[in-house]
């Protein structure tokens, strides 16, 4: 099925300004995630703000993205607003799609991912609230099918976007691993280990360990801050950097500094709760607690060793099919 006439054509850089995706408070915690920002341009952005539209057009490549309707949140009723767009490779339809809009900013933008010439359509959304949340949609051609992956809620520590960090061609998502915010302490004192997923073939893939330098450069920060400023929030970036050195090949040099700086007067995280919000019993200190949450995570085995299987792409990517 051939595209659909249109009144309209945009195909210039237009890009939604950082603070409408909700540049966090804690711009610390975010370069200590991220590392050096140096994120891929887009070939082509369209934002979703606060006007309707209809029909608008975005190309780049034999990738082109139509916005058949959009109607932007109206606070002032109740009624559902939708947003229909529709995909198309070398103007063969792939997929359309129609969702309620739950989403305070967004925009489509289409990126080459990877080298092999069609660029794919990422779809970014941010639906608002205190420090969340960010979701993307990613839409590739792999052959004669389009493939989608779609991440989980991301929160503004987690959801970095893409690049390509060793200039091989394929990009880079950079996130963090979440979980860990709030775990043992808040979350301006909540720095998770690094993400990062490789995408290849249509699928974000965990190469986090294969970027040791910014690993390096993450763990490091978390060191000077935990020497330099004993106490202060120490167990909760601790933990972020115990898991850190876990992705380092260097868990044990992490878990000895732990036990040297923790903060023992701290009861943050010490207690077990049930998913119904119960208590289920207290942990005798920190090192007991943060091995215990490590375990559950998946970064130690049941026997307490490095997990050197653990697999972060779970962490950040909810669905995965071919369409």
């Amino acid at each position: 099925m051939k595209g659909i006439p249109l009144t309209s054509s945009i195909g210039h850089p237009h890009s939604l300004p950082v603070s409408a995706f909700g540049t966090p408070l804690l711009a610390g915690a975010i370069a200590l995630s991220m590392g050096p920002a140096a994120l891929a341009e887009p070939l082509a952005t369209l934002e979703l703000g606060d006007m309707p539209l209809r029909n608008q057009e975005l190309i780049a490549g034999p990738t082109r993205v139509v916005i058949i309707e959009f109607d932007p949140l109206n606070f002032d009723t109740d009624e559902t607003q939708y947003l229909t767009y529709g995909v198309y490779i070398n103007d063969d339809f792939q997929t359309q799609v129609r969702q309620a809009v739950d989403f305070r900013f967004a925009n489509f933008s289409l990126q080459n991912l990877d080298p092999d010439g069609v660029p794919e359509v990422v779809f970014h959304r941010y639906t608002g609230g205190a420090h969340c949340c960010s979701i993307y949609t990613i839409y590739s051609a792999q052959g004669d099918r389009l493939h989608r992956n779609l991440t989980y809620p991301l929160d503004a520590a987690a959801a970095g976007g893409f690049e390509d960090i060793d200039g091989d061609g394929y990009s880079e998502f950079l996130s963090a691993d979440q979980r860990f915010l709030y775990a043992f302490g808040s979350y301006a004192s909540s720095w998770p280990p690094n993400i990062f997923l490789t995408f290849r073939h249509g699928s974000l893939i965990d190469t986090t360990r294969q970027f040791p330098d910014r690993l390096r450069s993450t763990a490091y920060t978390m060191y000077e801050h935990t020497r330099d400023n004993p106490g202060l929030g120490a167990n909760s970036i601790l933990a972020g950097y115990v898991g850190q050195k876990v992705l380092m090949g260097e868990y044990e040099s992490g878990w000895d500094y732990m036990l040297a700086h923790y903060d023992s007067t701290d009861t943050w995280g010490l207690t077990e709760y049930s998913t119904d919000g119960e208590e289920m019993g207290t942990f005798a200190d920190y090192p007991e607690a943060l091995e215990s949450f490590l375990l559950d995570l998946g970064y130690l085995t049941v026997n307490g060793d490095p997990n050197p299987n653990l697999d972060l792409s779970r962490v950040v990517v909810e669905q995965e099919s071919l369409l």
